[in-house]
């Protein structure tokens, strides 16, 4: 279970890596910069995290039950919800108030522009903190800066329950019907965003970074990947490390480089639902990839009793995941605060620079900032977990 963890965790740091990389580019690339449309592909990084959430998820609902079985507990489900979201809430209330004072600040006192402009209205800031901003348009990310994702990811922890329960059951008739579900989910997906935009007049209409590519129907299908690898590991041990590697690591070339196409080159607005499930779909077969080499190199060193070489590119990534969500609440601070400011000063009196260098030579040192940043960010939200967990 660890190395499958650790693999998960590699795909979680190149999840958040994708994310500085497009966040990154907000305020130093100009739209004429011949990759920026590349670089906004790291956005997928959120999908990596979605299908991520799913297999981990498994475990935390089965640990759940056997704790409940050894001692009586409170209702599992209610037990569930509750950890999900006292998990996500202190950090995400942190920062909150850390970008409703910095608004405060650069808005009001200094009148300078700031990275995020904050939507300060009441109705928003309530529903970013009960995490239900997911089924508003106007307040799904104009309260947090990326705030979609959590509010799109707690949904997705909302439906776990039940889409865990029928896996469950489909996996007892063949193990094959499992890989129904997710096509099921993408399909009913598709309709539902063609229904809600025709309701709405197209008031609500489907492209990327909208209301609809955000809303959690979305990245259903792309999060029941991560439950379908779960329950294939466990029905059929050591699923990953049996199946080819070759094979699957064609078949993670094959998504990505089609994913990235779809991306540059949609064709038309139902690309962007049909994007995120292939993009699933990739990091359930780099899942399986990484699985394999990760369970072939413990046996190897099984087989000849030495200890461990420390791989520093794959351990970095493993703790970036590990440190994923702190990282993720702090690099705005980095991404949108820090490159706004930079380049309000580099353009005051009609000055340039060479965006595609400086964002070159910003980008390492950004990732590390908000690496170091986020890590103790992680820490402390640990030593608040452990607190709430006492209580």
């Amino acid at each position: 279970m660890n190395q499958k963890l650790k693999s998960m965790d590699i795909i979680k740091g190149i999840g958040i890596i994708m994310i500085i990389i497009v966040h990154n580019r907000h305020f130093l690339m100009l739209d004429i910069s011949g990759l920026r449309p590349l670089m906004n592909y790291g956005q997928m990084g959120c999908q990596l995290f979605f299908f991520v959430s799913g297999f981990a998820l498994c475990y935390a609902w089965e640990h759940l039950s056997e704790s409940s079985r050894r001692r009586r507990r409170a209702p599992k489900l209610l037990r569930f919800y509750l950890r999900r979201y006292l998990r996500l809430a202190p950090g995400f209330l942190l920062f909150m108030i850390i970008h409703f004072g910095l608004n405060i600040l650069l808005l009001n006192v200094l009148s300078f522009p700031p990275g995020f402009i904050m939507n300060r209205e009441l109705p928003g800031i309530l529903t970013n903190v009960f995490f239900v901003h997911g089924l508003f348009p106007d307040y799904i990310n104009s309260v947090f800066p990326g705030g979609w994702y959590i509010g799109t990811a707690f949904l997705l922890y909302l439906t776990f329950p039940f889409l865990y329960g029928l896996f469950r059951r489909l996996r007892r008739i063949h193990p094959l019907c499992m890989a129904v579900l997710p096509v099921l989910l993408l399909v009913l997906n598709v309709f539902l965003l063609g229904w809600i935009a025709d309701w709405s007049d197209q008031e609500l209409y489907l492209d990327n970074n909208t209301f609809l590519y955000f809303f959690f129907t979305n990245h259903l299908p792309c999060f029941s990947l991560g439950i379908v690898l779960f329950f294939q590991e466990k029905n059929n041990a050591r699923f990953c490390s049996k199946f080819p590697l070759a094979v699957s690591a064609l078949l993670f070339v094959v998504t990505t480089g089609f994913g990235i196409y779809w991306f540059l080159n949609p064709a038309s607005e139902k690309t962007f639902a049909l994007l995120p499930s292939l993009v699933g779909l990739s990091a359930y077969f780099l899942a399986v990839s990484l699985i394999h080499i990760e369970v072939r190199m413990k046996t190897l060193r099984g087989k000849k009793q030495h200890t461990r070489h420390a791989n520093p590119l794959t351990d970095f990534l493993a703790q970036c995941g590990q440190n994923s969500y702190g990282m993720y609440l702090a690099h705005p601070l980095v991404c949108w605060y820090g490159m706004k400011a930079l380049n309000y000063f580099l353009t005051e009196n009609n000055g340039t620079y060479n965006d595609l260098l400086l964002y070159g030579l910003l980008l390492v040192p950004s990732v590390f900032i908000v690496f170091v940043i986020g890590l103790y960010v992680e820490k402390l939200l640990t030593w608040i977990d452990h607190r709430l967990r006492r209580s």
